[in-house]
């Protein structure tokens, strides 16, 4: 093999690799920021602020979809269902 077409292959082995770092960097970001609204929910909660909870509940529910399907192949472990649940409890104040 010609050394420009090993360099070019070696370009595309790393690229993948890092680009798959930097999505579990990404999930693991997106993940806190999901702890993040579910604590404004209970926080919100707390406090009898009920637009509160029914805007973070809407914000949180719309972060677990988008990650779902990242959480269901990357965390298999984590319980998905309770996950949503909890979040689905902050609509019965809405």
């Amino acid at each position: 093999m010609p050394m420009r077409s090993q360099g070019w292959w070696f370009g595309v082995l790393l690229g993948c690799s890092l680009s798959g770092a930097a999505h579990a960097k990404s999930l693991d970001q997106q993940v806190f920021q999901l702890q993040l609204v579910m604590d404004q929910i209970r926080l919100a909660r707390s406090m009898g602020d009920r637009v509160g909870v029914c805007v973070e509940s809407r914000r949180a529910n719309n972060l677990v979809l988008d990650l779902l399907p990242a959480l269901q192949l990357h965390r298999p472990g984590l319980n998905h269902a309770a996950l949503q649940d909890r979040i689905l409890l902050g609509f019965d104040d809405c």
